[in-house]
């Protein structure tokens, strides 16, 4: 007997929705996707509440009546610049004791309550341990059974504003739906691409979307570092609209033709001007608009992010995902270039962010659990850590 599992991304004005399948071998499979566009929703933030209710409740009739299926739980992905991530480090004497399980409550314990001491209005999406480190060795599993002095354990928390997270789940509570989980975007996408790359260790992976943007770092293989900033591709856009006094598709195109003005002309072709008066642009005036905001966004987020200033050496590879194909395939040389980073030492691959990635990781986390999250659910066998990380949720 198959079980239905319903996850749906909050993204730039539209809701994506993705039923999968799994079946008695614990397989997964979309049974059914679809995207609902112009539901209110700017970076994250819900503009008209009751229209976006509105919109969620009518995808949920055509999703049921298109499948013949009743759905009352869902999970959702977000990506607002409002969640946060914080990194934690918790010890305990063991004085020669075997490691045991209460050991890890106690860090677990210790690591919460600080958290949500630190930040009384957040509310903890997600608990990753990075690491279990027994009398400074390093440990990959989890060290139970193990005698030991010294024990710790690091964590990431990455969190969310308890009023957002409140009006996530009233907006979906009013279709009569039950969040069973929120998941942050550039996490999900993560897993995704952990899970299609299984030797991925250490690696940056920086997200551009259309009006949102990320940079999050994984350290074998774990989420150590997350950060989501308020600005995303368009912002190259409206530079251009607003410094040369055109229209937004003819912005659009002068991109999607710079390759070829570059190489041809000193100015941009009259047929570009399709709804503005001919205005005698150079692709030199162009480049240095581009140009600039670019390596601005790439400074912000990278380059002199103080954050990943340890890890410069560690980083083996960039991968750079664009929401905007348009952007990656006429701009993606320039921010591979505009990156600094030594080339020769990290590889930076340069990938196109399908409608559906951020949902496929977070099916995966869903159905399969993931062994870096405190918490992970698997259907198949829950492990020993998620067991008794669990009664804190």
């Amino acid at each position: 007997m198959s079980k239905e599992k319903l996850i749906a991304e909050i993204a730039e004005d539209e809701i994506k929705y993705v039923i999968y399948e799994q079946d008695e071998k614990f397989e997964y499979k979309i049974f059914k996707k679809k995207v609902s566009e112009n539901v209110g929703i700017r970076q994250g933030k819900i503009l008209d509440f009751n229209y976006t209710s509105r919109k969620i409740s009518e995808d949920l009739k055509d999703l049921e009546k298109e499948t013949d299926k009743i759905f009352t739980n869902i999970s959702v992905v977000i990506n607002e610049p409002e969640i946060s991530c914080t990194n934690f480090s918790g010890f305990k004497k063991l004085n020669g004791s075997k490691v045991e399980k209460r050991d890890l409550d106690y860090l677990l314990n210790e690591g919460k309550s600080t958290i949500l001491k630190n930040q009384d209005k957040n509310s903890i999406l997600h608990i990753l341990n990075s690491n279990f480190v027994l009398d400074k060795i390093k440990k990959n599993k989890i060290p139970v059974d193990l005698y030991g002095d010294h024990l710790s354990l690091h964590m990431t928390f990455i969190s969310l504003p308890t009023n957002n997270l409140k009006n996530i789940k009233s907006l979906f509570h009013s279709s009569d739906l039950k969040i069973d989980r929120i998941i942050t975007k550039p996490l999900a996408c993560g897993i995704d691409l952990l899970n299609k790359n299984k030797g991925a260790k250490n690696f940056v992976l920086l997200n551009f979307d259309k009006e949102v943007s990320s940079i999050s770092l994984y350290e074998d293989s774990s989420l150590v570092f997350l950060k989501i900033f308020p600005f995303g591709t368009n912002s190259i856009y409206r530079d251009i609209i607003q410094l040369c006094s055109i229209k937004e598709n003819e912005a659009r195109e002068i991109v999607n033709e710079l390759d070829h003005l570059n190489k041809k002309n000193k100015y941009i072709d009259k047929k570009l001007f399709t709804e503005s008066e001919y205005k005698k642009l150079s692709t030199n005036h162009i480049n240095e608009i581009i140009n600039a905001r670019v390596s601005e966004m790439l400074d912000y987020i990278f380059n002199k992010n103080k954050n990943l200033n340890y890890v410069n050496n560690k980083i083996l590879r960039v991968h750079i995902f664009f929401e905007d194909k348009q952007i990656l395939e006429n701009l993606g040389s320039l921010f591979k270039k505009s990156l600094k980073i030594d080339s020769t030492k990290t590889q930076i691959e340069l990938l196109p962010l399908n409608e559906f990635t951020a949902l496929r990781g977070a099916a995966e986390l869903i159905f399969k659990g993931w062994n870096k999250e405190a918490i992970p659910i698997s259907q198949k066998k829950k492990s020993m850590i998620s067991t008794f990380f669990r009664q804190f949720f």
